[in-house]
């Protein structure tokens, strides 16, 4: 039960599992949630993001036990960056989409000290570069939304 639990959320609802590029995949689907479930702008209220960032570093030590080390399978991290990367906006497909690409952008690109995070032991690497990627990504969604029409 432990193993199919973890597995569950730290896939995000098996998203993780996707064939083909499942950290994108898990994105899109946060964000869907988001845009569309009744609420969905509490899901990057402060206190979702206190709640969601222990669970994700927990679960991503759990599954790299069972899948290996930051697996593909784990997209819990992806969860957190978009929570950091949409944080405390309301829920707006123009935002989305481009919180979405930014996020995307800057957790492959991963600049200074993105990558340099990725190295810090089990869970903790796992979560802090998509935490600190999310950062990036909301600063640069924060001044496009402040210097064009986007919102």
């Amino acid at each position: 039960m432990k193993r199919f639990l973890v597995t569950f959320f730290g896939s995000f609802f098996y998203t993780g599992f996707f064939p083909i590029a499942p950290a994108t995949f898990a994105c899109m689907v946060w964000v869907l949630i988001w845009l569309f479930l009744p609420g969905g702008g509490y899901l990057t209220h402060p206190l979702a993001l206190v709640v969601t960032i222990p669970f994700a570093i927990w679960f991503s030590f759990i599954m790299e036990g069972y899948y290996g080390k930051d697996a593909s399978k784990i997209v819990i991290d992806e969860v957190v960056g978009m929570q950091v990367t949409l944080f405390m906006i309301q829920p707006d497909w123009k935002v989305g989409i481009a919180g979405f690409f930014l996020f995307r952008l800057f957790d492959i690109a991963k600049p200074f000290p993105v990558r340099r995070a990725e190295g810090l032991r089990g869970g903790y690497g796992v979560v802090v570069d998509d935490f600190l990627a999310g950062v990036y990504s909301f600063i640069a969604l924060y001044l496009l939304m402040r210097f064009t029409s986007l919102v």
